[in-house]
């Protein structure tokens, strides 16, 4: 970490302590790490099983990802005394409020970004089925559908979630 790749030292002893204005762009920095690193996991998966077997791995795993992300929200609801309910879902979502959006689609997601330069969105999209997931393990009875997605080309990602 330091020079040359894009993260900043943040310590007390360093007097570089980081403050409410450059989270955003520390969470960026770990999302577009996050971002390739997944890109390098799938990638390898395909290339080691072939396309449908890889495909398929990289789909069970987010969807693991996506269910145990679910789960734990589902269980802060909880003990915070609320139903995991639509409604409460932003009170126990596990991201951050800083760090996404922007101006065009490439700055929308910082995972699309990593994804868009590599020429992936086809093979990264799979990772864009944790969200549907992780309503899955927080609630089953909420759906999700996708209205818009900034790797088929949107500005943004949009979805419809309805309470059944």
């Amino acid at each position: 970490m330091g020079d040359g790749d894009g993260l900043k030292q943040s310590s007390p002893e360093s007097g570089n302590v980081d403050t409410g204005k450059d989270a955003g762009e520390q969470v960026r920095v770990m999302a577009r790490l996050f971002g390739s690193m997944f890109y390098h996991f799938a990638n390898l998966l395909v290339e080691r099983f072939g396309e449908v077997e890889g495909r398929r791995l990289v789909e069970e795993a987010v969807k693991r990802f996506g269910l145990e992300r679910g789960e734990r929200m589902r269980e802060k609801a909880v003990e915070r005394g609320l139903e995991p309910l639509l409604v409460n879902f932003d009170k126990v979502n596990d991201l951050p409020r800083v760090g996404w959006g922007g101006p065009g689609r490439e700055a929308y997601c910082p995972f699309a970004e990593v994804w868009i330069e590599k020429g992936a969105e086809d093979l990264c999209k799979l990772y864009c089925a944790v969200d549907i997931w992780k309503m899955e393990g927080y609630n089953p009875k909420i759906r999700v559908r996708r209205l818009r997605w900034v790797l088929e080309g949107n500005s943004d990602c949009e979805y419809r979630l309805n309470q059944m």
